[in-house]
């Protein structure tokens, strides 16, 4: 009974923080809380006071990771406005600072040349890649993910052409994950190792591809 009151009381001292999170997507609301508190109970009973952290920063990745998961299964949630413009200036910052450092920058230069907490830089860039997984991709899914505009058959040449800047690497992950259709955990098997690489080794192509574009 203690534990449980305990928690209950966890919750509502963290309500607001589990609302802020809320708030990034379009949904349900009360279900992406009941999400949120899920994570902030695994949170709760994974901290440790030795970590020197906060336990509201600490929680943050767990209510935000669990979410991030229901996402996930759950595609038909979008997210807000806010989101889109702060992706939509991440797209533009790409762009502008590859031609100037002739790379593609890191999420470091990008959130000191946005003037955005690096956290926000690299939660916007995952909910993105999340949003973007499909079982049905082929090459106008790809181009969606890229690039939120309308396609038409110019699109999908500046497209390919962004693909055929890619390395053979580069090139061969992105056709097997939205060409054949392959799974990330398909593809680590294929490769020998795991899924987490691949999903971020599949963020990096994509961000790489937005600067081409």
């Amino acid at each position: 009974m203690k534990n449980y009151e305990e928690i209950k009381g966890l919750v509502l001292e963290n309500e607001g923080l589990i609302y802020s999170i809320v708030k990034k997507f379009h949904g349900e609301v009360e279900d992406l809380f009941q999400v949120g508190v899920i994570g902030l109970i695994k949170a709760y009973h994974n901290y440790d006071k030795s970590f020197n952290t906060k336990f509201t920063s600490y929680a943050y990745q767990y209510i935000y990771g669990e979410i991030y998961q229901y996402v996930l299964k759950n595609k038909n949630i979008k997210v807000t406005n806010e989101v889109v413009k702060l992706n939509t200036a991440i797209n533009k910052a790409i762009d502008f600072l590859s031609q100037k450092y002739e790379r593609v920058p890191t999420n470091q230069e990008l959130s000191l040349f946005l003037e955005v907490p690096i956290e926000k830089i690299t939660e916007n860039q995952n909910l993105f890649n999340i949003l973007s997984l499909d079982d049905n991709r082929n090459d106008i899914d790809l181009y969606n993910v890229i690039y939120d505009d309308n396609v038409n058959k110019d699109d999908l040449i500046i497209l390919r052409d962004a693909l055929n800047k890619l390395d053979d690497y580069e090139k061969e992950l992105i056709l097997k994950r939205y060409f054949y259709n392959m799974t990330q955990k398909e593809i680590a098997n294929e490769y020998g190792t795991n899924q987490v690489k691949i999903s971020r080794e599949e963020g990096k192509v994509l961000t790489k591809l937005r600067s081409y574009m």
